[in-house]
């Protein structure tokens, strides 16, 4: 198992800086879930090294991407000047991976007072010199290489080799929960496609956790139980139409708990006399090393067999090459319509109907309308999006 949560030891400061310290500490970690990520963690940088400001540069610029940064105080306008222009000038940028440095440590002072960037980006913003510039650059396992800058204003002391160690023991917890961020970002992605996929399905999915009470519902399933379409919700609980289908539904979920990894499925009953749904259940492994309640224990996939699509008829027209009068009577097709149906849905005459059937299975390359349905259902209305 990964050991992403192990931070290093820290070194010894006083009484009276360790609290803020632990404070910083933990508003790094926290950056991962923030809703603008290293906001708060910046802040507390600022207050415990009694900078003017601070710059992180998560992701640095290029020609093609303007990169993401966050600012202590914010300053939008030098933010974007920094991103679009100032980035290619920058002359602090090529230091030693996870090693603190003054701009002093790079160059000398009449080097730096005389450098475009000192010069003319950041002496707009506060007059400073090379010793009241203090950095670290810090490379994540994707291999990009982040930037953390801390500036001081001639009012205030120069950085010292103290606090230049006292930065250092933070890296490496900025560089896990830099880490962490990153694979949150791209489970949260991962996640983001396969619910799109199953809402392409018309599939809705419900996750309950080992109460039964619902932890989470996708748009399709939140349809549903909005609209008491064959489940719904009472104090949490997930019931049936009738109360037959809720006890039925309860058994199914001991079954799926009493047997983990098997699959169970029923069909729901539905209001108006609408055919029913289709409902399979399956447990969770839980997390056996988590302390947390309200684990994710079992999922409820929810297939509505009268579902209709949208931009069906754009997919079969890019993929067949229909005609747009073709592909929605192909689309008709696939809802269930017969032919007649379809042609009078549609307001075309029988013979027109009939012709176009001729050109669909030309171009579809089959010659029976089962075959027909068959491969748009595979190939089309998997790829289009759920009528709601």
């Amino acid at each position: 198992m990964n050991q992403l949560l192990a931070p290093p030891l820290c070194t010894v400061v006083s009484d009276d800086g360790a609290g803020l310290l632990n404070r910083v500490i933990l508003a790094i970690y926290h950056s991962v879930q923030e809703p603008e990520p290293w906001r708060d963690s910046l802040e507390l940088l600022v207050e415990y090294f009694k900078v003017t400001n601070a710059t992180f540069v998560l992701r640095p610029s290029t020609a093609l991407d303007l990169g993401y940064l966050v600012c202590v105080p914010i300053n939008a306008k030098s933010e974007l000047e920094y991103r679009s222009v100032w980035y290619k000038l920058d002359p602090f940028l090529e230091l030693p991976t996870e090693q603190v440095l003054l701009v002093a440590d790079m160059m000398g002072e009449d080097e730096w007072l005389g450098c475009e960037f000192n010069h003319d980006f950041l002496r707009h913003l506060m007059v400073s010199d090379s010793r009241r510039i203090m950095g670290v650059n810090i490379t994540t396992r994707a291999g990009t290489v982040s930037r953390l800058r801390l500036h001081r204003t001639l009012d205030l002391p120069p950085f010292t080799g103290e606090e230049k160690d006292r930065l250092a023991v933070l890296v490496p917890h900025i560089k896990q929960a830099m880490t962490l961020a990153a694979q949150v970002n791209r489970n949260e992605s991962e996640r983001e496609i396969y619910e799109e996929g199953l809402d392409r399905l018309n599939i809705g999915v419900i996750v309950l956790d080992e109460r039964r009470q619902l932890l989470r519902a996708n748009p399709v399933a939140c349809h549903m139980l909005n609209g008491n379409d064959g489940v719904r919700l009472v104090e949490r609980q997930l019931e049936g139409y009738t109360p037959a289908d809720t006890r039925d539904l309860g058994r199914l979920l001991d079954s799926a708990h009493e047997y983990p990894g098997t699959v169970t499925a029923m069909s729901l009953s539905r209001p108006l006399g609408r055919r029913k749904l289709a409902a399979v259940v399956r447990s969770i492994p839980l997390v056996e090393e988590s302390e947390a309640r309200a684990q994710p224990a079992y999922a409820v996939f929810l297939r509505d067999p009268d579902a209709l699509t949208i931009a069906a008829q754009d997919i079969a027209r890019q993929l067949f090459d229909f005609t747009p009068a073709e592909a929605n009577l192909a689309i008709e097709l696939v809802n269930g319509l017969s032919l007649d149906d379809a042609g009078e849905k549609l307001g075309i005459r029988r013979n027109t109907v009939r012709a176009h059937l001729r050109a669909i299975f030309s171009k579809a390359g089959v010659t029976r309308q089962s075959e027909l349905v068959r491969i748009l259902l595979n190939g089309v209305l998997g790829l289009s999006y759920p009528e709601k």
